[in-house]
């Protein structure tokens, strides 16, 4: 039986410097190399997934913007997405606007990721945006945030104190159509709220891609509340051992933390088995 290996970026397979240590790197690059079937699942796009996975050499797409889309990493290119309906983005955008707290707007055009915004909320926003500018896959426009029926929207998010953050959240996961995930970061203390179709989550994500690839199971790996759904669904869910609380009662077990090379010692038993 095939079994499909995921696991999340940002507190689960990178380190808290931001990267996959050499370590973990040769132990999954040796496993791929001889089969193993692993891949990603992340809130990056792109443009910061590429950068930080550039010493591993993924073969199966990896799922990006919390299940919005697929990304082919050897081609780099879109292997599918799932967009929010216009009229579901739309009332989003309406209860942030009546909030007077504006997001990001994640929108899909000729295969690029445009990335669109009114003003900066926090700082943590501001320090997001100038990090991403200039990046490949994705190029950052500020304007007012206005929807048309042509649009592609695909993702919001946005990043401030859990005051401002929480009543949002549970506002916008009440509009048919999208899911939200609301979560603490991994390394500055700010809260993260990230909107996307109800069809795109990670745990969905993982699904239409283990059917791609006719496996049997699923091992997931995850470390924070926007992975909860995915180690939930897995066959089996693996929290890294720096996991939240939320994390840790989704999972079936808990494993080594990010810096311990948690998720590669984990496979590492395989090494022998392929």
């Amino acid at each position: 039986m095939k079994t499909l290996y995921v696991s999340d970026l940002d507190g689960t397979l990178l380190t808290p410097e931001k990267e996959i240590s050499k370590a973990s790197a040769d132990i999954l690059n040796h496993l791929i190399q001889k089969g193993l079937l692993f891949t990603v699942a992340t809130a990056r796009s792109p443009a910061t997934a590429c950068e930080v996975l550039s010493n591993l050499k993924l073969e199966l797409p990896g799922i990006l913007l919390n299940g919005a889309v697929l990304y082919d990493f050897r081609r780099r290119r879109f292997a599918g997405s799932a967009p929010m309906s216009y009229e579901a983005a739309s009332k989003a955008l309406a209860v942030y606007r009546q909030a007077g707290r504006m997001p990001f707007l994640y929108t899909l055009e000729d295969d690029e990721i445009c990335v669109s915004y009114e003003r900066f909320g926090h700082p943590a926003e501001e320090r997001f945006c100038q990090e991403r500018k200039g990046k490949a896959y994705k190029r950052f426009e500020q304007r007012e945030l206005v929807l048309s029926p042509k649009d592609v929207p695909i993702y919001f998010t946005m990043m401030d104190k859990r005051t401002v953050v929480e009543p949002l959240y549970r506002k916008i996961q009440q509009i048919p159509g999208l899911k939200a995930a609301f979560y603490h970061d991994n390394y500055e203390d700010v809260y993260f709220l990230e909107v996307f179709s109800s069809q795109a989550s990670k745990s969905l994500a993982v699904l239409r891609l283990k059917e791609m690839l006719g496996a049997g199971r699923v091992v997931a790996f995850g470390d924070n509340g926007n992975d909860v759904d995915m180690l939930a669904a897995a066959d089996v869910g693996c929290a890294v051992g720096n996991a939240s609380p939320e994390a840790k009662a989704a999972a079936d077990q808990i494993i080594g933390s990010n810096t311990e090379d948690g998720v590669a010692e984990y496979l590492r038993p395989l090494m022998d088995k392929m």
